[in-house]
């Protein structure tokens, strides 16, 4: 099982809510036993970057105006 202070390598770069999420999908997939570790870490790093990529706000762009 990782942890938020021992995590695999490949996880190092991702920022610390994104390293979380991963770090709990590869502890699920771990349980599960059906992959290695390798295949484990890397569905679980791109799952994690799909994730925060959905939850980010749309950045304003500049002369936006509020819906009323």
């Amino acid at each position: 099982m990782w942890t938020p202070t021992h995590f695999p390598a490949a996880m190092r770069s991702l920022n610390p809510s994104t390293r979380a999420k991963a770090i709990e999908i590869a502890n699920r997939l771990l349980e599960q036993g059906a992959l290695d570790k390798q295949r484990i870490v890397a569905l679980s790093v791109d799952e994690a970057r799909r994730l925060a990529r959905l939850v980010q706000p749309e950045p304003i762009t500049k002369g936006w105006q509020p819906h009323v």
